[in-house]
């Protein structure tokens, strides 16, 4: 795996650049493992730039009259948060396996990505389905199948740490006006956001061994399209649905850069990373309701979205305290829909302790199919 996850390597101004006039023919830079450099009479170029490992330095370190010098590390690390690239490394390297240790034991009986289900205010929400009912559970990777599904195994929960946290503001603003949120709806919604609400996190929807910076959520849908919603489960069907992952995962990052250029401070969720239950917080905002399915049900998109939020400074975020979408559990009770057309029977009827009747998905028969994802 390549240190720059993808990105072009030659838009990476990573390379050696040599003084002549300092250069004392010491021959330790031909010791390059990828042949940068190549002897031309008695004396060094740098014939092939493009093939230097990305953040290396050793022939520079070695060099007898230092005259190897390379670019300022900081404009280095600067395209590297800009463009997401530690993030995009981790999730190749996690895919790959090779974050794991090697004495691995088997998992634990905790659920879904190794967090338990917590106990929320929030009914119908125990086990429904990948990561406390995040949107569908994907298809296995083809790059990366599994020879016995053991869970989820949709690679959600990975890290995508917010590097653009270091950019908040210092003494951060805490209070926002009424025509700045509307700003920021309406800028949300230009860039391809369905739907935005608000809502104080409750504690138990932070998985656990996380923590998040404010407990002031701003949640956001994005729509899913009808070629992710039509296919079949395989690869076609896991590239599109890596893609609403990263297509919303960015969105994110932009609309937490506006709010940082407006004087506020943001974290990004990555819809594809573990820090919260971003189902249940979809509730909690308003947004909508959860479906028998486990599956958000908004107005704006029916069951159709994905989810992502920004944790922000903003402590007056405009949060109502009614949601008015609870009609949509009578609604599921009379439907079934969802159950009936389960063709791996993942989705069953559940009777919990107090009496409610609800679903749970038994995760290790969900294929990802998207049948649910087509009514309401």
């Amino acid at each position: 795996m390549a240190w720059f996850a993808g990105y072009p390597r030659e838009k990476i101004e990573w390379h050696p650049t040599i003084d002549p006039e300092k250069c004392v023919k010491c021959g330790m830079c031909m010791n390059c493992g990828q042949k940068v450099y190549k002897w031309t009479k008695d004396v060094p170029i740098v014939a092939h730039p493009n093939k230097c490992v990305v953040g290396c330095t050793t022939c520079a370190t070695l060099c007898q009259g230092n005259a190897i010098s390379f670019p300022d590390k900081k404009s280095l690390r600067e395209l590297y948060k800009k463009e997401r690239i530690w993030a995009n490394v981790k999730k190749e390297l996690t895919k790959e396996g090779r974050l794991e240790p090697e004495d691995t034991t088997e998992n634990d009986e905790s659920g879904c990505c190794g967090t338990k289900a917590p106990s929320s205010n929030v009914k119908n929400l125990e086990s429904k389905g990948c990561c406390g009912g995040t949107e569908e559970a994907p298809v296995k990777s083809p790059e990366n199948p599994p020879e016995e599904d053991s869970g989820c195994g949709c690679g959600c929960g990975a890290d995508y740490t917010d590097e653009s946290v270091k950019n908040n503001p210092t003494e951060p603003k805490t209070l926002a006006s009424d025509d700045f949120i509307q700003k920021l709806e309406n800028y949300a919604h230009s860039i391809g956001i369905k739907s935005i609400g608000y809502t104080k996190v409750p504690p138990e929807l932070i998985n656990e061994g996380n923590s998040i910076l404010f407990p002031n959520a701003i949640v956001l849908t994005m729509e899913m399209d009808d070629d992710l919603i039509k296919a079949d489960p395989g690869t076609e069907a896991q590239a599109l649905n890596d893609a609403h992952y990263e297509k919303l995962g960015n969105l994110t990052y932009q609309i937490a850069d506006y709010l940082r250029e407006n004087g506020f401070a943001a974290e990004s969720a990555h819809p594809y990373g573990g820090v919260v239950r971003f189902t249940p917080l979809g509730q909690e905002a308003g947004l909508g309701w959860v479906g028998q399915s486990g599956l958000l049900i908004t107005p704006a998109s029916g069951p159709r979205q994905k989810i992502s939020a920004i944790f922000t400074s903003i402590e007056n975020l405009p949060i109502t305290n009614h949601n008015e979408h609870s009609w949509i559990s009578e609604y599921c009770d009379k439907c079934d829909k969802c159950i009936k057309a389960c063709p791996e029977n993942a989705i069953i009827e559940k009777e919990y302790s107090d009496g409610y009747k609800g679903t749970t998905v038994i995760e290790e028969k969900c294929i990802g199919l998207l049948t649910a994802a087509h009514f309401v």
